[in-house]
């Protein structure tokens, strides 16, 4: 791969690795928010979308760095 594509290559991977981690957790937060306000429960729906939005974001993650865990073998 090229000098100046691999930069952009990896800064695209930055960039997914990124939205990875933080778009299932912050989905997950809103959504136990919500669940929240609907059922007027004392934050026990955000905690358990805290709890799922990590486990998410560490087996999407997973899914992406997966390539390249296989190629160091």
């Amino acid at each position: 791969m090229d000098k100046k594509f691999e930069k952009f290559y990896l800064l695209g991977l930055m960039y997914q690795l990124g939205i990875s981690i933080i778009a299932p957790i912050l989905i997950c937060i809103l959504i136990g928010v919500f669940l929240d306000k609907q059922f007027k429960t004392d934050h026990l729906f955000t905690l358990g979308g805290i709890v799922l939005g990590f486990i998410l974001s560490f087996v999407s993650v997973y899914q992406v760095l997966k390539p390249f865990l296989k190629n160091k073998k």
